[in-house]
């Protein structure tokens, strides 16, 4: 190990943590400015998310075999959260201009009333200030300054179900780690894998994971939609175990979707096949890899039309004029940015991570895109935090010179 890394200080270190169902990746980071350097990448499976003695004790392991490579101590992460317990909501707020004028509390004011929500909704998450209008001009992205008598703006506001999160704190605490954050995992992907173009233009960030399918859309610096789907790639690993003609485990049907599977039919050929174990060791049996095929891109198929409904039911598709970018372990699936494009209408990429150094050509890969991800969220927490630390601190000896300057005044005046 690079002996450079015990001079760092511990805040400088940073750290991801993505529970995933079939996995969990821990990332260890260090903060250089607007940068992260990416000092090691933790890929553990895991066989039960559902199970948080297991979640507990796969986490445990993480921990100990990262902090064995890296000799620093894991204890505070951002954690990534998806699923279909995280809500996306679109609130309103509008305030009076007491001086006239918008100042940056009068921002801050009317960001806290439209996000000011009943419990009913969860817990937040995130709050992403949209648009804002001044009396009768609309469509404003920066008010401060200008002259007014009503500000209003449109908020996203991201919500989970607070017995989730607590649940997912408390396994985390378990294994002995504190929870410095939570973070939306589209949001985090798309530190990683968007590009300035894009979400200047406006772009959907589909992430496929193993138990579900989450997107979101961007409009600059904002967040202006989020849904999550219950199927993604166990929904196909289970198709693959129901539809061959021949009884097959899930852990069998995801390892011949991994070997075998495609969503590019036209490319196979007609009586191609691959073999698959038959019960109780008669042998395998030859299965079309042309049906596989049919299988799982019938499935993707679906996936991409759910997400697409729901964009148009929600009026967010005319926002998306910079494309779709697909992340996650189901990218690995040739074709699927075919399927993509083609329920879309628009044009598809997938996304890699990129941009940070240190990082082993083996996860650039799309699967670790949301564990990446949170470094460059945390990075940017910390740097926000280390901002209002600092104004702090200058407002705090400002006002000790300003005392200092009137004892002063009464002492020799």
């Amino acid at each position: 190990m690079d002996d450079s890394r015990q001079d760092k200080k511990k805040e400088e270190y940073i750290f991801g943590l993505d529970i995933g169902a079939s996995k969990i990746n821990l990332f260890v980071g260090i903060s250089e400015g607007e940068n992260v350097r990416v000092v090691e990448c933790g890929d553990f499976p895991l066989k039960n998310a559902d199970e948080y003695d297991l979640v507990v004790e796969t986490l445990q392991q993480a921990v100990q075999v990262i902090e064995n490579s890296t000799r620093v101590d894991v204890r505070d992460v951002y954690v990534g959260i998806a699923g279909q317990h995280v809500r996306s909501h679109s609130f309103q707020g509008i305030v009076t201009l007491p001086a006239g004028e918008v100042r940056e509390e009068d921002i801050e004011n009317v960001k806290k009333q439209a996000s000011t929500v009943p419990p009913s909704v969860g817990e937040i998450i995130h709050v992403f200030p949209g648009e804002y209008s001044l009396d009768e001009d609309l469509h404003i992205r920066n008010p401060k300054g200008r002259t007014g008598r009503r500000l209003g703006v449109d908020v996203q506001v991201v919500t989970a179900r607070q017995n989730s999160l607590q649940n997912l704190a408390k396994c985390i605490n378990r294994a002995g780690l504190n929870v410095a954050g939570f973070a939306l995992e589209p949001l985090a992907a798309a530190s990683a894998v968007l590009t300035n173009d894009e979400r200047e233009l406006g772009v959907a960030l589909v992430d496929i994971g193993a138990a579900s399918t989450d997107i979101a859309v961007f409009v600059n610096d904002s967040v202006r939609y989020t849904w999550s789907l219950n199927y993604a790639g166990n929904s196909i690993t289970s198709d693959i175990s129901q539809c061959l003609g021949v009884p097959i485990s899930l852990s069998k049907a995801e390892e011949i979707k991994k070997k075998y599977g495609t969503c590019t039919i036209s490319n196979l050929i007609e009586d191609e096949t691959f073999p698959v174990p038959a019960v109780g060791n008669r042998g395998d049996v030859p299965c079309s890899r042309k049906l596989l095929a049919n299988v799982i891109s019938a499935r993707v198929h679906e996936i991409f039309k759910y997400l697409q409904n729901d964009l148009k039911k929600c009026q967010v598709d005319t926002l998306i004029n910079g494309g779709i970018v697909l992340t996650g372990g189901c990218c690995a699936l040739e074709g699927i940015e075919d399927i993509a494009a083609k329920e879309f209408g628009k044009p598809v990429r997938i996304g890699h991570p990129k941009g940070m150094t240190g990082i082993q050509e083996a996860y650039q890969n799309p699967s670790y895109a949301t564990g990446i991800g949170l470094l460059y969220y945390a990075n940017m927490q910390h740097r926000d935090r280390k901002k209002s630390e600092t104004g702090a601190q200058i407002k705090v000896s400002v006002k000790k010179g300003f005392q200092r300057v009137l004892e002063f005044i009464r002492t020799y005046l």
